[in-house]
C-alpha cells in the first residue's frame, strides 16, 4: 500500500472552553495519515501499525506511529509488539546527518519508549536474549546521539561552508566562551527510562505486577473509587482519612517494595507515577467510565505538583543552578556508562544504576507536556504553564530549565494569545539571574539566553513537520485569564472561592468537603439528585491550592472570613428555597 497525505487533513475542531465537550485524545484520532489508513481499509491497531512500520525512516509516519502507541485506548497483539520493538532498537536507519536528525531521533526513541510501555502492562514477557538484544541497542543510540549533538554544534552545512564566513551558523555556536551546547536533553532522559525499565524488567518474579496491584488499590482507595475507605463522622458522611494525602500515598507505595536487581532512585517513584497515569486513563475511557475526564486530569495534575514539591525539597529555595557543574560531571559519566552497555546489563549486581540529577523532575514535566497536547481543557493548560514557571523558577541546572522552556513553546503553539505571557517570564527570568549572578567567565544570563534561542528554534522544528492535525487556538488571553480558569475548575458554589479538597458528586457538580459534610441531605444543592457515599469522588489539590494561593489571594479569588460568612449562611439544609448558588 502506497500510503497518502491529504492536504486537508482534519476538518474537526476543537472545544477550547473550559468543559469538557471535546473527546480525549481528539489530535490522535484526527492525525492524517491515521485517517488515511483507516480510509484504506486498515481499521485496527495492529493493521495500522504494521503498515506505518514500513515506513518509519519517514517523520510524519513515525509520529503516527508514535500517537497510535501512546493512545491508552489502543489494545496491540504480542506479535506486533515483539516486532515493533526489535525494529525501533534497530539504528541502521541513523548512518547520516540531516536537518531533522534530531527531530527524528527524539521521535524514534519516544515511539520505542510508546511501544515498550504498551509491553510492560501485558500479560507478555520478553525473553532474556530478546531483552538482551533490545538493551544492548542503548550503545549505538548513544552514541548516535553524541554525535548527532557534536555535528550541530559544528554546523549541519560545515562540509559546504566557506572559511571567510564570519556568520555562520558555526561562528554562532562558538560565541560567549563556547558555552552554546546544542544538546536536546530530552533524548537523555529518554536512554536512561528505556535502560530502567529494560533493567526493571529482568526481575523474572513478580515485582512489576506487585506494584501494579499495589498502585491500582491505594489509588482507588484515595479517590474513594472503592468502596468502604473512609472513616464515618458526622451526619453520615465519610471523611477522608490519613492516606488520602498524595505525598502518604507515594510513602505507602514505597514501603516494603524491594527488587531482585538494583534500580536508579528515581526509578521507583517514576515507575509508580506512569501506572498511576495508565489506571487513571483507563477509568476514563469509554469502556470503564469510572471516573470523567475533568477528574482524570485534575488528579493527574495534582500527582505532577506533588512530585514537583517532593523533588523541590532536595533544592535550595534561593539556589539558582547551584548543582550545574555536578550535572555537568554526572552527564559525562553517563555517557561512558552507555557505552559499556553490553557488560552493563550482565554485570550490574549491587551498584545503583547511574541517573542524571532530578531524572523524576524531568520526567514529571514530560509526562505535564504529553498532557497538553492530549487535553482540550483550558484549566488544565493553565496548570501546566505554573508547573512550568516553578521549575523554571527553581531550575538547579540547565536540564530542569531545558524542560521547563520546551512546555511553554509547547503551550504557546497551542494558544499562542493566551500564552503570549511567556515572553514576559522568560524576560523576568533573565531580569532575574542578572540579579543573582556570580563572577564567572559567562553569566548565568548569557547561559540562558542561548539555551532559551536553542530550545525555540528546536520547538520550531519539532511543529514544522508534525502540525497536519493541530489546530491552534488563537483564544484571547492573559496571565490573569489562566489563574481565573484554575480557580474556576477549583471553586466550590457554595463558598464561592478556591478549595484545597473538593468532592465530585454523581452528577458531576462539586462541593468543597467541608460543605458536603455540611449538608443534612445527601443531594446535590444544585441540581437536586441524590447520591450515596460511594458515589462521591474525592478530589484532593492541597499541593496545588498550596502553589496558588498567593496568586488566588492576590487576585481576589480568596474571600475574608466576613465575606464567606454571608455566602455561607442558611445553606446546608439542601432547601433549594434557600439556596444561592446560581
Amino acid at each position: 500500500m502506497v500510503i497518502k497525505q491529504t492536504k486537508s487533513g482534519s476538518s474537526s475542531s476543537v472545544n477550547s472552553s473550559a468543559e469538557f465537550k471535546a473527546p480525549l485524545l481528539e489530535n490522535i484520532s484526527n492525525n492524517c495519515i491515521l485517517l488515511e489508513l483507516e480510509q484504506d481499509g486498515f481499521n485496527t491497531p495492529d493493521e495500522k501499525a504494521e503498515e506505518l512500520i514500513k515506513n518509519i525512516p519517514k517523520l510524519k509516519y513515525l509520529f503516527a506511529l508514535k500517537l497510535l502507541f501512546e493512545n491508552p485506548f489502543n489494545q496491540f497483539s504480542d506479535e506486533v509488539l515483539r516486532n515493533s520493538l526489535v525494529t525501533l532498537a534497530d539504528p541502521t536507519p541513523f548512518d547520516y546527518y540531516g536537518k531533522q536528525s534530531v527531530v527524528r531521533l527524539e521521535l524514534h526513541i519516544r515511539t520505542w519508549v510508546a511501544v515498550l510501555e504498551k509491553i510492560c502492562f501485558t500479560s507478555m514477557r520478553l525473553s532474556k536474549k530478546l531483552r538482551d538484544k533490545v538493551y544492548n541497542s542503548l550503545a549505538k543510540f548513544a552514541e548516535i546521539h553524541k554525535k548527532t549533538t557534536q555535528v550541530m554544534q559544528e554546523g549541519i552545512d560545515n562540509n559546504f561552508r566557506s572559511g571567510f564566513n564570519q556568520f555562520n551558523q558555526l561562528q554562532d555556536n562558538k560565541e560567549v566562551g563556547g558555552i552554546m551546547k546544542k544538546r536536546n536533553y530530552n533524548i537523555d532522559f529518554l536512554l536512561i527510562h528505556l535502560r530502567d525499565t529494560l533493567h526493571s524488567l529482568r526481575d523474572d518474579e513478580t515485582w512489576f505486577q506487585e506494584i501494579i496491584r499495589r498502585t491500582k488499590e491505594l489509588l482507588k482507595a484515595v479517590l474513594n473509587i472503592t468502596p468502604g475507605v473512609l472513616s464515618k463522622v458526622a451526619s453520615g458522611v465519610d471523611l477522608p482519612n490519613d492516606n488520602c494525602s498524595i505525598l502518604s500515598m507515594l510513602t505507602q507505595l514505597r514501603k516494603g517494595l524491594k527488587f531482585k536487581y538494583p534500580v536508579a532512585s528515581y526509578y521507583v517513584d517514576w515507575r509508580i507515577m506512569l501506572i498511576i497515569q495508565h489506571n487513571l486513563f483507563n477509568w476514563s475511557s469509554n469502556t470503564e467510565n469510572i471516573i470523567s475526564i475533568k477528574f482524570q486530569e485534575m488528579v493527574l495534575m495534582e500527582y505532577f505538583w506533588s512530585y514537583l514539591e517532593k523533588e523541590r525539597s532536595n533544592v535550595a529555595l534561593n539556589s539558582v543552578l547551584d548543582s550545574q557543574s555536578k550535572f555537568d560531571e554526572i552527564s559525562n559519566k553517563l555517557v561512558k556508562v552507555f557505552k559499556n552497555t553490553g557488560n552493563f546489563i550482565n554485570d550490574l549486581v549491587e551498584n545503583e544504576p547511574l541517573a542524571l540529577p532530578h531524572t523524576l523532575w524531568f520526567g514529571i514535566l514530560d509526562l505535564a507536556q504529553n498532557l497538553i497536547h492530549i487535553s482540550t481543557r483550558k484549566s488544565t493548560h493553565g496548570l501546566c504553564y505554573y508547573l512550568a514557571i516553578e521549575s523554571l523558577n527553581r531550575a538547579p541546572n540547565s536540564f530542569i530549565q531545558f524542560k521547563a522552556i520546551e512546555i511553554l513553546f509547547h503551550l504557546h503553539n497551542i494558544n499562542n494569545q493566551m500564552f503570549s505571557i511567556i515572553e514576559i517570564d522568560f524576560d523576568q527570568y533573565i531580569q532575574k539571574l542578572n540579579e543573582t549572578d556570580s563572577t564567572t567567565d559567562v553569566s548565568e544570563k548569557e547561559k540562558f539566553k542561548n539555551l532559551l534561542m536553542f530550545v525555540r528554534k528546536k520547538c520550531a522544528d519539532d511543529f514544522n513537520p508534525l502540525n497536519c492535525n493541530i489546530e491552534k487556538r488563537n483564544r484571547r488571553g492573559k496571565g490573569k485569564e489562566i489563574l481565573e480558569m484554575i480557580a474556576n475548575e477549583m471553586t466550590c458554589p457554595i463558598d464561592n472561592e478556591p478549595t484545597d479538597q473538593l468532592c465530585v458528586l454523581k452528577c458531576q457538580h462539586i462541593l468543597s468537603f467541608n460543605n458536603l459534610i455540611k449538608l443534612k441531605q445527601k443531594n446535590c444543592p444544585k441540581c437536586r439528585e441524590n447520591f450515596e457515599d460511594n458515589d462521591i469522588r474525592y478530589l484532593p489539590l492541597n499541593v496545588i491550592y498550596k502553589y496558588l494561593y498567593p496568586q488566588f489571594f492576590e487576585a481576589g479569588h480568596i474571600l475574608t472570613s466576613f465575606e464567606i460568612e454571608n455566602l455561607t449562611n442558611n445553606q446546608y439544609d439542601s432547601d433549594p428555597d434557600k439556596l444561592t448558588l446560581y
